[in-house]
């Protein structure tokens, strides 16, 4: 495998511990890598040793390699492109979500009909069996404010639908909604996930599901392996039974989906129950300070400390600033632009805003919001160009909404909405505060005199890395920095995540002290004569 790699060309630019994890002979490996230690670079490369081994030269089998976002496997396949070159990923070799991987496995479950979906038989009387699988249901209907819900559930091999209910009301897709289009054979990728863990329970299923693996697949890399959930985790490891090449990739202290399902608990006990080894890659690249390299390795040794900080006055001095949460980011005032208004909902209103909302950051930053393309699909736009035609109207949104005031907000939003009713069948609903805010929001960004700064949670971070990093933090997290960290708690790994993208330094950013009331100095003038 050295061969494949000096024939390649790339092995000058390893270090030892990179060329070890990359060419590494071991079927089962775990891959420990921390921030800035190159582990794409050793992902791409390892990617490619499989790939082209000598001894694999007949095997039909694919290389595959999965992450849980689209960004991460879009930024991988390009390292493993200008790697080694477009022959790389020729079918069936690819870099996919490990959500596609999931809807392969459900397909060939229908396919042997150890998973039987609602009228299939009608529906494809030819047996090619194939769901229109869907991120979510936002495309089709808005939500309805209940604690009721739908849920699929397997009887025997047969799939069905039935209500739910939840103990405190919220936006959801009501069952009436969602049961036509599930006889249809439309289902979101969560409704994929719920079927597969559960026909994971039939051992029939369950030895299926390895023979695909098996069948299919000859290597099968995972990244950021501990956000996996325990759908994730069982898949590995049937992937592992199967008798397949396995790398995990990962880091304990950047395990960050815990509200998804994630049990970054659970993979230390796989690598042992599997008997999978482990190489570290210990050598950062990212800290280009001695400040910053100090304060990485004070984070992760668990000890306490307070970081530097800068006031929030006016033109800040960082690249980015974090928060945990993007309600935080907006409490910051207008030198900061948040990529978001918050986790994407699914709302017609808050889909007109966050496309209001990508027009000023592509103007401003040059960056896209966050939700665009959950943006895009909740209107039914179904032209991924939209934006960039409908500029002119959303400058003159814009330039209604920035001389200030409620008023403003008001015409915004009214013109919002005929800009939206022009190109989408989706009604926006009459002007509300509910619907409102989030213009009222920008309009604070538009009258900034400066250029903000791009704001992002640490979430939408993660994997980012810039020379100087802004921190909001809460007093809780103040707090929890100042005992020091650890990686078996949630909140821990965040803030670590949020201290680690820096290259040269990290900043807590501080408010303004508010000026007294008159009462407060009144008060005050009254204790200093007593």
């Amino acid at each position: 495998m050295s061969e494949t790699l000096a024939h390649a060309g790339v092995i000058a630019d390893l270090t030892d511990e990179q060329h070890l994890a990359a060419a590494s002979p071991r079927t089962n490996l775990f891959i420990e890598a921390g921030p800035g230690t190159g582990k794409t670079t050793v992902s791409a490369q390892r990617f490619g040793v499989q790939r082209f081994a000598a001894a694999h030269r007949h095997d039909t089998r694919a290389v595959v390699a999965v992450s849980f976002t689209r960004a991460a496997t879009y930024t991988l396949r390009r390292r493993v492109q200008r790697l080694w070159g477009p022959a790389a990923l020729i079918w069936p070799h690819r870099i996919v979500t490990l959500d596609s991987i999931m809807c392969d496995l459900l397909h060939d479950l229908m396919r042997q009909q150890l998973v039987i979906w609602p009228n299939t038989p009608m529906l494809w009387p030819d047996g090619n069996i194939k769901l229109d699988v869907r991120d979510s249901w936002n495309s089709t209907s808005g939500t309805v404010w209940t604690t009721a819900f739908y849920e699929l559930y397997l009887s025997g091999r047969q799939v069905g639908l039935r209500q739910a209910f939840a103990s405190s009301k919220a936006a959801r897709f009501p069952k009436a909604t969602v049961a036509p289009l599930i006889e249809q054979g439309v289902c979101t990728h969560q409704d994929v996930r719920d079927i597969l863990t559960l026909a994971l329970q039939d051992p029939s299923s369950a030895a299926r599901v390895r023979q695909r693996i098996g069948d299919t697949m000859r290597s099968l890399i995972v990244d950021e392996v501990f956000d996996a959930n325990d759908l994730d985790i069982a898949i590995i490891e049937n992937a592992i039974a199967a008798g397949i090449s396995i790398t995990l990739v990962g880091d304990p202290w950047q395990a960050l989906y815990t509200f998804r399902g994630a049990r970054p608990q659970a993979i230390p006990k796989l690598l042992k129950r599997t008997g999978v080894g482990t190489l570290k890659l210990t050598k950062s690249f990212r800290w280009q300070s001695a400040e910053q390299y100090n304060l990485a390795t004070r984070l992760r040794s668990g000890q306490g400390l307070v970081l530097p900080t800068e006031q929030l006055n006016g033109q800040l001095d960082v690249d980015v600033v974090l928060a945990l949460y993007w309600a935080e980011l907006w409490k910051l005032g207008g030198g900061v632009l948040p990529l978001a208004f918050h986790a994407f909902k699914g709302g017609y209103e808050e889909a007109a805003a966050t496309l209001l909302l990508n027009h000023v950051t592509r103007n401003i930053l040059d960056l896209d919001a966050t939700y665009l393309n959950d943006a895009l699909t909740a209107l039914d736009m179904q032209d991924r160009d939209a934006p960039r035609k409908l500029e002119p109207e959303l400058q003159n949104v814009v330039e209604i909404l920035r001389p200030g005031g409620k008023s403003a907000v008001k015409a915004a939003y009214l013109q919002l909405v005929k800009v939206i009713g022009s190109v989408s069948a989706r009604e926006l609903r009459a002007p509300h505060h509910n619907h409102t805010k989030r213009l009222a929001q920008l309009q604070e960004r538009l009258i900034f005199s400066g250029r903000p700064v791009p704001g992002l949670t640490t979430h939408q971070a993660k994997g980012g890395e810039w020379q100087v990093v802004g921190l909001c933090l809460r007093q809780d997290e103040q707090e929890a920095l100042a005992a020091g960290l650890d990686s078996t708690q949630d909140l821990h790994r965040r803030i670590y995540v949020a201290c680690t993208r820096a290259r040269e330094r990290t900043l807590e950013l501080m408010p303004q002290p508010r000026p007294a009331s008159r009462a407060s100095k009144r008060r005050k003038d009254r204790a200093s004569t007593t």
